[in-house]
């Protein structure tokens, strides 16, 4: 029989002096009390983002209530005990990448006879060969401790299924768009509990850019905007000077966006 795990109705209850929370869940098909506290240990977060902050599940309680079903309770509080202990750390050393159009022409030189590239950068010919220049690139990487038995094979494989995905909720105080997840890390044992690194990395959003004559240009961090350029002809001092210009911009998705923090069950 297939094992479920419904939240029942109301099944929520909360405090604020002390803040808590209270989560209270049926179980479905198995009569098997390891088994169900396997599966709800897996099945259910280890914190919660409430109006008070973050949260730390505490206990776990089942009582059986019929020959495979299960009432569980499940109480989040403040104190961290020592298998809900995460930590985080950042690196914000940055990265390279190479870019085609200028943020703002400085000078051009003669003043008079050099026509205006409209911010390409080092046009040859045909060809916008561009420049390598260092870019934010924020690091963040949290190690979760989980209770013994959490992380399962499956859920191994999910995390690596989601893998190269990016946020479409609030996550980590970063807005849709910014976060980009890179894996995770980590094991389980039968005499130890499960500890797990999960890395991401941060690219800020954008919003009314001008590229060449082109504006109003919106990107998110992890989308890729890319210009097609065109040759034309620039006027200056009576002469024509072949020149190569933006023509058209194009902002395209390249990963595919998930609830992160509902996928994850933190942040």
């Amino acid at each position: 029989m297939t094992i479920r795990l419904i939240i029942i109705p109301d099944g929520i209850s909360t405090t604020a002096v002390p803040p808590t929370e209270n989560h209270r869940f049926r179980l479905i098909g198995t009569d098997d009390q390891n088994v169900a506290t396997s599966y709800v240990m897996g099945g259910t977060p280890n914190l919660v983002t409430t109006n008070w902050g973050i949260l730390y599940r505490q206990d776990l309680e089942l009582n059986r209530t019929a020959y495979n079903q299960w009432d569980v309770e499940i109480p989040y509080a403040k104190d961290i005990n020592d298998t809900g202990e995460w930590s985080w750390d950042f690196d914000t050393t940055g990265g390279t990448v190479k870019i085609t159009q200028a943020r703002q022409e400085v000078s051009r030189y003669p003043a008079g006879s050099a026509p205006d590239q409209q911010g390409a950068i080092a046009v040859d010919g045909n060809e916008v060969k561009g420049v390598e220049i260092v870019v934010p690139a924020m690091r963040v990487n949290v190690t979760y401790r989980y209770p013994e038995g959490a992380i399962t094979l499956s859920q191994a494989k999910y995390l690596s299924d989601i893998t190269g995905t990016v946020n479409n909720d609030s996550f980590l105080t970063f807005a849709p768009g910014q976060v980009l997840f890179l894996g995770a890390r980590g094991g389980d044992g039968t005499n130890s509990e499960s500890v797990v690194s999960y890395q991401f990395a941060m690219a800020a959003n954008e919003s009314g850019l001008n590229i060449g004559n082109i504006g109003g240009v919106d990107k998110e961090g992890w989308e890729v905007a890319w210009i097609r350029y065109q040759d034309t002809i620039t006027v200056v001092e009576g002469d024509d000077k072949p020149t190569r210009v933006p023509q058209y911009v194009y902002v395209d998705r390249v990963y595919e966006q998930i609830p992160m923090a509902v996928s994850l069950g933190f942040g």
